[in-house]
């Protein structure tokens, strides 16, 4: 019984390490961990902003993804790089850039890696034309 019982934990343990191995190979992209570039355009975003950053670092945390926020700002006049700049201080992951001006040379220098781009921007009621009719 108790062979038995041994054999049962070796397997389980074993099985266990398979899957840690595997699932470790699955978060590389040629022996290199997998990085993610997230950009953001934001234009006036400051109730939005700390929690849209905060969800992308928990989130990708959870799933065990290397990220890295670069936020690009369209020109904000109320406090939202203020509020990115107090979270680029504590968090390595985000950086930002106060124009939209350097956005294509960022484009270029990643463009071999996986790029996520979110367009966060308040509209006002003369942009109604941007959103679609159904």
């Amino acid at each position: 019984m108790v062979i038995g019982l041994l054999w049962i934990i070796g397997i389980y343990g074993f099985c266990t390490l398979f899957i840690h191995v595997l699932h470790g190979l699955s978060k590389t992209v040629n022996g290199r961990r997998r990085k993610l570039q997230i950009v953001l355009i934001t234009l006036n975003n400051q109730l939005q902003i700390e929690w849209y950053l905060r969800s992308f670092l928990f989130v990708c945390w959870l799933r065990g993804l290397y990220i890295q926020i670069t936020l690009f700002d369209a020109g904000s006049s109320d406090e939202t790089m203020a509020i990115v700049r107090k979270l680029a201080k504590t968090k390595d992951h985000i950086h930002f850039e106060s124009s939209l001006d350097s956005m294509a040379s960022f484009m270029e220098e990643h463009a071999m890696e996986e790029v996520v781009v979110l367009q966060l921007m308040d509209r006002s009621p003369l942009d109604r034309w941007l959103i679609p009719h159904l």
